[in-house]
């Protein structure tokens, strides 16, 4: 398999998780004693705060390679397979809502470990983003959901069955007060997804840009991002 070949079958996401992967393995680390030492030197060269901080930053890439996997199973196959199992459909729908609850808190991680400059309203914005909620409402806090601005009881949700298709393109959510919310979720799953792809632009953009690294680990990084330029962040 060539590296176009290769690349061309593997999410956006998981490749800027192999580059950030990359960054963490490749990153120059000079005169180090013992695995104590190593870990303080790198700490200081990735500018981070405290010596676990790398190790956050693998749990972090580790995170976001482990979620898109369940997400990319979705995006592929939907929520109903061959088995036409209605507990697949659940265990599909509550699985991917919360690999993206897992992933926003791998992202919310990441720009802190990389200061990503307007951190709180990055924050801000994916916490409320729409497919965040679906997952609130239908995967945490179903039956003590608190509207945000309202000043009211707890809501509580249930899905409708018969509201459950292949690619869930008309989830409808009904509420406390009998009233209807209709959600495409393919395309709620997009809107974030874009979201994290671009905040993992900005961080790859900014290491590869400041940092050196040898000449064969340079380019192996660059291969891939450049990949992303050229065929997914158009």
């Amino acid at each position: 398999m060539t590296d176009k070949e290769y690349l061309d079958s593997t999410s956006t996401v998981a490749i800027y998780a192999e580059i950030l992967l990359g960054i963490l393995r490749y990153v120059p680390v000079k005169n180090f004693c013992d695995e104590d030492e190593y870990q303080s030197k790198l700490t200081k060269v990735l500018k981070f705060e405290n010596n676990y901080d790398p190790d956050l930053f693998r749990a972090c890439i580790d995170l976001l390679e482990d979620s898109q996997y369940a997400i990319d199973e979705v995006f592929k196959n939907g929520l109903i397979t061959e088995s036409n199992s209605h507990g697949e459909q659940y265990l599909r729908l509550y699985g991917v809502l919360n690999a993206y609850y897992l992933q926003l808190g791998a992202i919310t991680d990441l720009i802190r470990l990389f200061n990503v400059e307007g951190q709180k309203q990055i924050r801000a914005d994916l916490k409320s983003a729409k497919i965040i909620e679906l997952r609130n409402k239908l995967g945490s806090h179903t039956t003590s959901y608190i509207n945000a601005g309202e000043d009211e009881d707890t809501d509580f949700y249930r899905l409708a069955m018969t509201s459950i298709d292949k690619w869930g393109s008309n989830l409808s959510l009904i509420g406390r007060k009998k009233e209807i919310e209709e959600v495409d979720l393919i395309a709620t799953m997009r809107q974030f997804t874009r979201r994290v792809e671009g905040i993992l632009d900005k961080i790859v953009n900014k290491e590869l840009s400041r940092r050196q690294f040898k000449k064969e680990h340079f380019e192996w990084l660059k291969l891939r991002y450049d990949y992303l330029q050229q065929e997914r962040m158009k």
